[in-house]
């Protein structure tokens, strides 16, 4: 589908081709990237999805505008309901003034299993956004992850901090304090159909996330549905059922990792600006024991990767949910433009400061295997 704007002159009506679809339309010709129809069915709101080998995975992803590369990486797990259509609504907004990347996490949406069985974790997950940036031949990137999505660039900025200019978490909390008791969250997906692998059930857990019955239209609907319905998500959730029950310890392991690079960051490995970004309704972060949220895991996240650098900023969008950028795409692209704009002509604003920030050393941490949660020496 194209987009077109419509523009009256006097009685005539003028219809143009978007300019970000234009571009991307030609950069898919030349670089070979364009994909058959069924390529296509899981697309939504006019995009066009491109598709690129990534160290033997078939990855699909979004690419328009030009100027300084952004990749956002969207949240949900391996074979869920969450894929690069998250940002539909963010991308034509930033593809104005950056060239923006949206890719389909390893084993989500249209993008292919891992080899390795290992890999179905966060840090196969990290791994596959890094040889894609590096793929792309990206080089500095502007780092953008929603959710779980959050906690692989967050993994992804403390093992490679030299290709990270700016790292934004919106909704991001994982493993932080909520308050006391279950969360709102709980008791919406206490409603859902509890087979948890089929698609009513991801479905019900998605829009139980969602603060406005129109942050996920029909359209997406049947994207998703489409994908989850494919033979390699199929295969996904079978090799995962098939792992889980023969390593137990894998979500352990997840755990520890996202424990890791949270320590990392509060011992100042992140010296790069970062943008928090929330919404005030997010049942994930609302205890619901409070009458209203109290965004406990934002602050606390802030406090963590604020505790050694002082780029950091918080924004709260009110009357929205677990998805802002969705619900409130103009507020929140303005917030992340902003956010670089700022950090893009002051890059030495940090009061007291003759550098970036504190010397630290940097450059990722290796996960132990004897279950301690303690980083190993930063190298």
């Amino acid at each position: 589908m194209v987009i077109h704007r419509r523009v009256r002159h006097g009685r005539r009506r003028v219809t143009r081709t978007a300019p970000w679809t234009i571009a991307a339309g030609l950069g898919c010709l030349l670089a070979g990237a364009c994909s058959g129809a069924d390529d296509q069915k899981g697309s939504i709101d006019g995009l066009v999805a491109r598709f690129v080998d990534v160290e033997g995975v078939q990855t699909r992803y979004y690419d328009y505008g030009q100027g300084e590369p952004i990749v956002m990486v969207h949240g949900g797990g391996m074979g869920g309901a969450s894929t690069a259509n998250n940002f539909s609504r963010n991308i034509p907004g930033l593809a104005t003034r950056f060239r923006v990347l949206a890719v389909d996490r390893l084993a989500q949406g249209m993008t292919g299993n891992p080899k390795d069985d290992e890999d179905f974790s966060t840090q196969g997950a990290v791994k596959h956004v890094y040889l894609f940036i590096q793929t792309l031949k990206l080089d500095k990137v502007h780092l953008v992850g929603h959710s779980s999505g959050g906690g692989v660039v967050l993994g992804l900025a403390v093992e490679h901090p030299e290709i990270v200019k700016t790292l934004t978490l919106t909704a991001y909390g994982a493993g932080l304090s909520t308050g006391e008791g279950p969360r709102k969250f709980e008791a919406i997906l206490a409603k859902c159909p509890p087979d948890t692998n089929s698609y009513e059930h991801r479905k019900c857990r998605l829009l139980a996330l969602a603060h406005s019955e129109t942050t996920f239209p029909p359209d997406y609907e049947a994207a998703d549905e489409y994908m989850g319905g494919l033979p390699k998500s199929e295969e996904t959730r079978k090799r995962m059922a098939a792992l889980r029950e023969a390593r137990p310890d894998l979500e352990d392991r997840n755990e520890r990792y996202r424990k890791q690079a949270l320590e990392q960051a509060r011992a100042g490995a992140l010296q790069m600006p970062i943008l928090l970004l929330a919404g005030k309704q997010d049942t994930l972060g609302w205890s619901a024991a409070d009458p209203h949220s109290m965004q406990r895991r934002q602050m606390e996240l802030f406090s963590i990767v604020g505790a050694k650098n002082q780029r950091v900023t918080l924004r709260i969008i009110n009357e929205a949910g677990h998805f802002p950028y969705r619900e409130h795409p103009e507020q929140w692209n303005a917030a992340l433009m902003h956010f670089i704009g700022f950090w893009n002509s002051h890059p030495l604003s940090v009061p007291g400061a003759e550098g970036s920030g504190p010397e630290v050393k940097t450059g990722g941490f290796m996960l132990k295997e004897d279950g301690n949660d303690a980083p190993e020496k930063l190298r």
